[in-house]
């Protein structure tokens, strides 16, 4: 399974998911690589100090460099070879984020429940609608990060970020699981650790990790409705169209009223 964390800012908090995620999966015997496709490269930097210190937990983690194709190939070493692929991915390298987006089984998009950037989020919603024409079979799932201070709250919440933002994909699924900002995920990801590598674990946060990753599971094998895929091809061109049309108009009135002021 190839599971993809895109977001398109540059916090931590993605990369702490795909660190955790990925530990999960190495620390129930299964072949897990993580990929980190990402301008910051936390992800890379994470599995070299791992590496250093030793962790008992081994998982491979490398850059995207060269694996394009490979990912796009089901019968490559890659794909066949690891049962797991986590690709941590920011989108500021587009070939490398399309790459990954195009050969994703589900797509998980972290939405912090106080961030307020509308037009970053409109920007990764046409990203994802755009790539449904190369995979339509994409699973989107979109999980909810919440303060500390919020812990027990759920993702229920009609007017949450993570809720409007799975609307506004379609067949995208709101996660049940709700990640926490829990204040040592920082500091782990420093030291090359994880929520499972410390000691004391944080057993709230553990629990988190192990019940994203079966809802992911689930996305992966749930069957969409008929016609579905036909929807998301459609409603991804006219999306397209839509913007295609908006940049247009902005075009035309930038000319016109370069022209007036050529008047005046």
């Amino acid at each position: 399974m190839i599971i993809t964390i895109f977001s398109e800012d540059d916090s931590t908090k993605r990369s702490i998911l795909a660190a955790n995620l990925a530990t999960f999966c190495a620390l129930q015997h299964r072949k897990v690589l993580l990929i980190d496709a990402t301008s910051l490269k936390y992800s890379q930097n994470w599995g070299e100090r791992r590496l250093a210190a030793d962790a008992k937990i081994k998982l491979a983690v490398r850059g995207m460099e060269g694996l394009p194709s490979e990912l796009e190939n089901p019968a490559s070493y890659y794909r066949s070879h690891f049962q797991d692929i986590i690709i941590d991915t920011d989108g500021c390298d587009s070939w490398n984020a399309d790459s990954a987006l195009v050969a994703t089984d589900v797509l998980l998009v972290p939405v912090g429940s106080r961030s307020g950037d509308v037009k970053r989020r409109e920007s990764l919603i046409q990203r994802i609608e755009a790539l449904r024409l190369f995979n339509p079979a994409l699973r989107v799932l979109v999980v909810e990060l919440q303060a500390i201070s919020a812990f027990g709250d759920t993702a229920a919440d009609e007017r949450s970020a993570a809720r409007t933002f799975s609307r506004n994909v379609l067949t995208a699924s709101l996660a049940q699981t709700v990640i926490h900002e829990w204040l040592e995920d920082n500091r782990l990801l420093q030291q090359g650790q994880s929520v499972f590598d410390s000691e004391p674990r944080n057993q709230r946060a553990v629990a988190e990790i192990e019940a994203l990753y079966q809802e992911i599971a689930h996305a992966r094998d749930l069957r969409l409705e008929a016609g579905a895929y036909g929807l998301a091809i459609l409603h991804a061109i006219q999306r397209r169209i839509t913007s295609h049309e908006a940049s247009e108009a902005d075009g035309l009135k930038a000319v016109a009223a370069g022209g007036d002021r050529s008047r005046v």
